[in-house]
């Protein structure tokens, strides 16, 4: 039997305990999206969005990647269902 990383554990849920992290998940496996685009779509500040999608890319829940004009684009790496389960993509 595999000993659980509990820290690992702990940050991860920590990391989707916020509403607008999980908003950015959902939008992100619908398409991928520029940070400017989820900073205005979830009308939150853009310093803020950066930090949400680092947040999510760190626990590997979306990829961050930036393109030659120096924009972020923003993927998902999972799937949210309606009933609660997150699906690898």
């Amino acid at each position: 039997m595999t000993k659980l990383d509990i820290p690992k554990l702990k940050n991860l849920f920590s990391v989707l305990a916020n509403e607008k992290r999980i908003k950015i998940i959902e939008l992100c496996s619908q398409k991928g999206r520029t940070v400017t685009e989820l900073s205005k779509l979830l009308k939150l500040n853009y310093s803020i969005t950066v930090e949400y999608t680092s947040m999510l890319s760190k626990v590997k829940l979306v990829e961050k990647k930036r393109n030659k004009n120096r924009t972020v684009n923003v993927k998902s790496l999972v799937r949210l269902n309606n009933n609660g389960e997150i699906t690898k993509i």
